[in-house]
């Protein structure tokens, strides 16, 4: 069977599947979610490390169908602001990771472990 080299071909786009609408992008939060096998105590985690106050009921709210009761949408703005919470605390739990493993496993001065920065956007 003959392959085609497709780093050679024309990049297309994909047809849109779904009508976008900015403020209901819980099925993309919720393949993000799949992908990155989150849960919703995860983005809990990474929201409040981010000095973002969210509970477990409004998290968990996001990746549930549209039929259910507890559903409610999340927008674009929250669903970027939501990655980026959770890759601020990837990079600071890889920081501390990197700290400790430079230390033997020894407890850290606390001026030296990092904190996640707050959104300013």
């Amino acid at each position: 069977m003959d392959v085609p080299n497709l780093s050679r071909q024309p990049y297309r786009r994909p047809p849109l599947l779904r009508a976008t609408d900015p403020q209901r992008m819980n099925w993309l939060w919720r393949l993000v979610c799949e992908l990155a096998e989150l849960r919703p105590a995860d983005v809990v985690e990474a929201l409040h490390a981010a000095q973002i106050p969210v509970d477990l009921a409004r998290a968990r709210s996001w990746v549930v169908s549209d039929r259910d009761d507890n559903f409610f949408p999340i927008s674009i703005a929250e669903l970027e602001r939501n990655v980026r919470a959770l890759l601020a605390l990837r990079e600071v739990m890889r920081e501390n990771q990197a700290l400790l493993d430079l230390t033997g496993g020894a407890q850290a001065p606390a001026e030296m472990v990092a904190e996640p920065a707050a959104e300013t956007a």
